[in-house]
């Protein structure tokens, strides 16, 4: 049975992203930052060879991709969500003049954003795009892709079978982070997500949980308990200390890639039985989000080097 292996790769950052506006069919360039992530980028797949490269049309997507080797094709298909008349404003203006879409979102139904697209629809969009990607590649092969992370984030939403719920259990893309899928039949394998290791300490963008919340840093460590690393617990223990603690900060234990992979498996709930999580491999870390009423996967199986 022929394997698909695609990377999806989230844009560096864009003027807008530096600036906190809201973006989604406009083309704000890349910032100062983006440029250096793009570099880190291109570093990082030096050695990387790709049957397909593809890439939204969008300026901070396109120009991303040229850190890939090969052709690059461009294609709409793969742009952000359309935002309509929220493009190039603040989170506090569209509040102010959108009432009444705020409250639609509040209480999750559906609309067109901004009078642009709804998530319904960028779901359409992205599971052809998907699909087209696939079917061009019956054989299997290596593509990788340059999109958005909204997309990204949806896309694995419905590969998991989680756009019924909010918020999904994955999110939170990184600038130039690559999440990267195998495809098997009807089998789907998660093998990395949100791996910006690539880029220098100094340039990450790192989530700081709120007072509410906590991360939870999974490390995979094969074996008996290497000097200076955090102790060994049973993780839902951890879950446990990690959520009385209550205040914004991260707690550290280490376990098998294989009580990782399940532990994740278990906090993604997946509704399809055909999506699996690979075992991360030693000296890598993954990120949980943990809050009073639900758990969220960050990253996972980023190298630990620039964790």
């Amino acid at each position: 049975m022929s394997t698909l292996e695609i990377c999806l790769v989230r844009h560096a950052e864009s003027v807008s992203n530096a600036d906190g506006l809201w973006q989604g069919h406009g083309d704000s360039p890349l910032s100062d930052r983006g440029r250096t992530q793009t570099d880190a980028l291109k570093h990082a797949l030096a050695d990387e060879e790709y049957d397909l490269v593809v890439s939204s049309d969008l300026s901070r997507a396109a120009d991303t991709a040229q850190s890939a080797r090969g052709p690059l094709e461009l294609d709409p298909a793969w742009r952000e969500i359309d935002v309509g008349d929220w493009e190039g404003m603040t989170m506090e203006q569209v509040v102010e003049r959108f009432p009444e879409q705020i409250a639609a979102l509040k209480e999750r139904r559906t609309f067109a954003v901004g009078g642009g697209e709804s998530w319904p629809g960028v779901f359409e969009r992205t599971d052809g795009a998907l699909r087209t990607l696939r079917e061009r590649m019956p054989e299997g092969g290596r593509a990788i892709v340059f999109t958005h992370g909204g997309i990204i984030a949806a896309i694995l939403a419905g590969l998991v079978g989680a756009r019924g719920r909010w918020p999904w259990p994955l999110g939170r893309m990184r600038n130039t982070g690559r999440t990267t899928l195998r495809f098997s039949g009807d089998r789907v394998e998660l093998v990395g997500h949100n791996d910006d290791s690539h880029v220098p300490d100094h340039q990450r963008k790192t989530y700081a949980p709120r007072s509410d919340q906590m991360v939870l840093r999974l490390i995979s460590s094969e074996g008996a308990n290497p000097t200076g690393n955090p102790a060994r617990l049973d993780f839902n223990s951890a879950i446990k200390i990690a959520r009385a603690k209550g205040a914004g900060g991260v707690m550290s234990v280490f376990g098998s890639g294989r009580e990782i992979a399940s532990l994740v498996q278990d906090t993604a709930n997946p509704s399809t039985k055909d999506f699996r999580f690979v075992e991360p491999v030693a000296g890598s870390a993954t990120d949980l989000l943990i809050s009073e009423n639900h758990q969220m996967l960050l990253d996972y199986g980023v190298r630990i080097v620039q964790i």
